[in-house]
């Protein structure tokens, strides 16, 4: 969902071209310096999307997310759960951001800094060394960021529960029971295309539902997307939307 950001600020941009204030593209490097002023001007709330890929912006940036938590600023990191492979940035969180609040999704995610509901710097692309970033001050661009923004968290899971799955429900073969229990196959033609028995089939989808903290099969395809165990049902639709 939050890959609508960058085509939200572009918009915006083609019809604020003369209203500097509201709307100032800049070089990346500009923009993790806006980032960090912006993180540091938030006095109730931070959203943050960090899609992570570069080291010394985390450190940089997640340590200014510690200072900030620790004046009283309720900060929310969206991160995509390819951030559970990247050691550093967790253990930046842990020793310098312990209070924010991480969850992860597996949609494509524009990267930004919300604060406030008042300022946001907003990161084109996801090339770190040729993508620009755009300090919005627009009220009507603020506002969809901050509702994409939560549409996205609701649709995330807390990092703490990707650190809790074992890695049998990270397994591939997991994924491909998870992904017969969302084609709505039977247990029969599942087990089979598998090459499993049912018995066996069945005993797996109880353990990775127990798992996952679901009461149902179909609350279990549900959690599995939210856990990036599943692809995200739009990924596609947003990859052909990017331009060319």
């Amino acid at each position: 969902m939050l890959m609508e950001a960058g085509r939200l600020v572009k918009s915006a941009a083609d019809r604020h071209r003369s209203e500097e204030r509201l709307l100032t593209a800049m070089e990346p490097e500009e923009g993790v310096d806006a980032a960090e002023h912006v993180i540091e001007s938030a006095q109730q709330s931070l959203s943050v999307v960090f899609a992570g890929g570069n080291d010394q912006r985390a450190a940089r940036l997640v340590t200014r997310l510690g200072r900030a938590v620790a004046r009283g600023v309720d900060v929310r990191l969206l991160g995509r759960v390819g951030l559970m492979d990247e050691r550093y940035l967790l253990k930046c969180l842990d020793k310098q951001a312990s209070g924010v609040d991480v969850r992860l999704v597996g949609a494509p995610l524009h990267e930004m800094v919300l604060a406030d509901g008042s300022v946001s710097v907003v990161w084109s692309g996801s090339d770190n060394l040729s993508r620009e970033a755009v300090l919005v001050r627009a009220p009507a661009v603020l506002r969809n960021l901050r509702t994409l923004f939560m549409i996205s968290w609701n649709g995330s899971a807390a990092l703490e529960d990707h650190r809790r799955l074992s890695g049998r429900t990270r397994s591939v073969m997991a994924r491909r029971i998870l992904m017969a229990l969302s084609s709505g196959r039977t247990d029969e033609a599942a087990a089979r295309e598998i090459g499993m028995s049912v018995r066996t089939y069945r005993r797996n989808v109880a353990e990775i539902t127990r798992e996952l903290g679901a009461h149902s099969r179909f609350q279990a395809g549900a959690r599995a997307v939210e856990l990036g165990l599943l692809p995200y049902v739009g990924a596609a639709d947003d990859e052909d939307s990017q331009p060319a």
